[in-house]
């Protein structure tokens, strides 16, 4: 809308202006992650379709089924992956996923991860260490917030070439708990920092599923950490490491944990 006054119609068509660029920009989105998910689900399909009608064509020797057999299970597990976290960030846009909230020790649960986190350290030759680590406790879902780390973990780990090294530590800050994890990997380019939570979003465009990953461990976590009232930020350096800070409310000074708000259509029952 193109008003060129400064009166009260003008700061209509400036706020009207601005809903409908907000409008473009998620309607763009939408079609992105369309086309994303379309992509990621199609490749499996496709190899299953074709290791089906391979097996299918003519008799083969017992070996080559159980070839055939083994490759259908390993893209159905990936389907079913892509699936479970689909569903799991669409309750979570609804506000229906179920949490358990309870009191969590942030130390505790470190501790608890580091101890899978270092396998998978030294099955790839990196160094993986905590800092010193205060019992501080927030409020939230245990295994939600095992979840949210676990990935970046992982992806600090799926980033780091042999070699490097991946540390984390847990300090307090005005009332908040920030747990910070940093790495020495290949890092990410500035043009991508803003896009790295969006639902299959990869800096390495040219990596397919079969290395590892869906593309929605970020928006995950992300997800994960707004359902608790907290926020991540990524600090990286093209070919100097990446930092990502969780932050989180502690349990004795947080309000009321953020939810979704209900979408239309959904009517809470009454509460005892």
């Amino acid at each position: 809308i193109d008003v060129q006054t400064e009166d009260e119609l003008g700061r209509l068509a400036d706020t009207l202006n601005g809903m409908i660029a907000r409008l473009e920009e998620a309607f763009k989105k939408q079609q992105r992650f369309v086309a994303d998910a379309s992509h990621e689900l199609r490749t499996p399909l496709a190899i299953i379709q074709a290791e089906a009608s391979l097996a299918l064509e003519k008799k083969r020797p017992q070996a080559d089924y159980g070839r055939s057999l083994e490759l259908v299970s390993q893209e159905v597990a990936h389907m079913s992956d892509v699936v479970s976290k689909l569903l799991l960030l669409t309750r979570s846009d609804a506000g229906i996923e179920p949490l358990d909230f309870d009191y969590v020790n942030v130390a505790d649960l470190l501790a608890e991860l580091s101890q899978d986190v270092e396998a998978l350290a030294q099955e790839k030759g990196l160094v993986f260490r905590l800092g010193p680590m205060d019992t501080m406790k927030v409020r939230g879902d245990r295994t939600k917030l095992r979840q949210l780390f676990l990935n970046i973990l992982d992806n600090a780990i799926r980033y780091t070439p042999n070699g490097g090294s991946v540390t984390g530590s847990l300090e307090r800050n005005e009332g908040r708990v920030v747990v910070s994890i940093r790495d020495t990997g290949i890092g990410i380019p500035d043009e991508h920092l803003p896009f790295i939570f969006d639902r299959f979003y990869r800096v390495d465009k040219a990596r397919t599923h079969t290395e590892g990953g869906t593309g929605l461990g970020l928006a995950i976590a992300s997800s994960i950490a707004k359902m608790h009232g907290g926020e991540i930020e990524v600090e990286s350096t093209a070919g100097a490491g990446t930092t990502v800070r969780v932050t989180l409310p502690l349990a004795d000074t947080q309000s009321r944990p953020w939810t979704a708000p209900t979408p239309i259509g959904i009517i809470e029952g009454p509460k005892e």
